[in-house]
């Protein structure tokens, strides 16, 4: 294929759904700091001074939780993501609505609630499904993948030797060459993430679409009250419950503990152990609710290859692996893939507005020519983010 026609390629990869690719970054971008987020927002997430130790007091937090919402379920309990972070405990009551409480980790005190959708949840939500019946959602969002993926092949062929403009300065000669540098120079940084992601995002289009991952039996409840409805365990279970585990996981740091959504389910004590690229609920281990019985046990060395890949896609993805060390260089570069989108829109946009060399380029028939040049896919586009924002109006004042 001729080099004008990788080009004509490129453009049109670029332009036609650009405004809902930058969407789809924007907001992918700022799921990365979404917990952050929160934390800047809700001062009852904060704890300062920051604990001196890391240990966790699982069953005094469990118990003050109870007592303040005793006719509501304790759906979960998460360790801090980092030590300036409460523990929070996500409660659900009778009609199935999700809250949040937050309390310290050493002393178990309260410090207040949050509602279940945040702005980790918007963020989240809307980048990975638009708020839409996941498998739709994620479907429309991952096929953005091929664009990216399309949009870097092309672009490598059509930038000669590219290897060597990753610390060549734009050039001032003109506008136009001076953006077709910025932009150039752009993609090149952010190339390795551009990779990253698109590698995943098609992950995820074969596992909404039958590819996922088989994971290990849990076992189910062996006691009868457990057989036949919902228990809320006791502190005393959950102590034993957690002394088993580190028992046989003498390396692993609790992060979530999981309790009964529905009959015959075990109590889930999650974590991290010495693996990478996991999520918690790659090591494991599941107890009765009512006898604090081992009833199954994960190691992530003994999961298949296949659960693995499946694993390691979300931490790659969104970059929390090395906790808020890699979230910000993430945040910082998907900053920088994000004005790729712009800067790729406004170069289509000089190149077809029809302005003459040595005319004073005008910004706005730039942007219009841009604009114009998706076609009907704007619109498209358009439809799409509207749909997501008034999905998140109906669910953020419903539920």
């Amino acid at each position: 294929m001729k080099k004008q026609k990788w080009f004509s390629l490129h453009s049109w990869l670029g332009i036609k759904l650009a405004i809902f690719l930058c969407f789809i970054l924007v907001t992918g971008t700022l799921a990365v700091i979404s917990h952050e987020i929160d934390w800047l927002t809700n001062s009852d997430k904060r704890v300062y001074p920051l604990p001196q130790s890391s240990h966790i007091n699982w069953a005094l937090i469990y118990e003050g939780a109870k007592t303040l919402s005793p006719n509501d379920l304790v759906s979960t309990m998460s360790a801090p993501i980092d030590p300036w972070f409460a523990v929070e405990v996500i409660q659900k009551t009778k009609d199935h609505k999700r809250y949040r409480q937050y309390f310290h980790p050493l002393t178990g005190e309260y410090q207040g609630d949050g509602r279940w959708y945040n702005w980790q949840r918007f963020f989240r939500m809307a980048h990975r499904h638009l708020m839409m019946p996941t498998q739709i959602g994620i479907t429309l969002v991952c096929l953005m993948a091929l664009l990216l993926i399309g949009s870097m092949v092309s672009g490598t062929v059509i930038y000669p030797k590219w290897w060597r403009g990753f610390i060549r300065m734009p050039r001032t000669n003109n506008k136009r060459v001076f953006w077709n540098d910025i932009h150039r120079l752009l993609g090149l940084w952010s190339l390795w993430l551009l990779i990253i992601i698109s590698i995943t995002s098609v992950w995820y289009l074969i596992e909404i679409w039958g590819g996922r991952a088989d994971y290990p039996d849990s076992g189910k409840a062996t006691s009868t009250i457990a057989q036949q409805k919902v228990i809320q365990p006791t502190s005393l279970v959950i102590n034993q419950a957690i002394n088993t585990t580190i028992e046989n996981h003498s390396d692993m740091i609790i992060k979530n503990i999981r309790f009964p959504a529905k009959k015959a389910q075990g109590l889930y004590i999650e974590g991290q152990s010495n693996a990478i690229l996991v999520r918690n609920r790659a090591t494991n281990a599941v107890f009765d609710p009512v006898t604090a019985d081992l009833l199954s046990i994960r190691n992530t060395q003994d999961l298949s290859v296949h659960v693995r890949i499946s694993e390691a896609a979300d931490p790659l993805h969104f970059g929390y692996f090395a906790g808020i060390y890699s979230k910000i260089i993430y945040f910082i570069f998907g900053v920088v893939l994000s004005a790729l989108s712009i800067t790729g829109t406004y170069l289509y946009g000089l190149h077809y507005s029809k302005i003459k060399r040595d005319q004073v380029p005008v910004e706005k028939r730039i942007w219009i020519a841009g604009f114009k040049g998706m076609d009907f896919w704007k619109w498209l586009s358009i439809l799409l983010i509207v749909i997501c924002f008034m999905l998140t109006i109906y669910l953020f004042n419903f539920y």
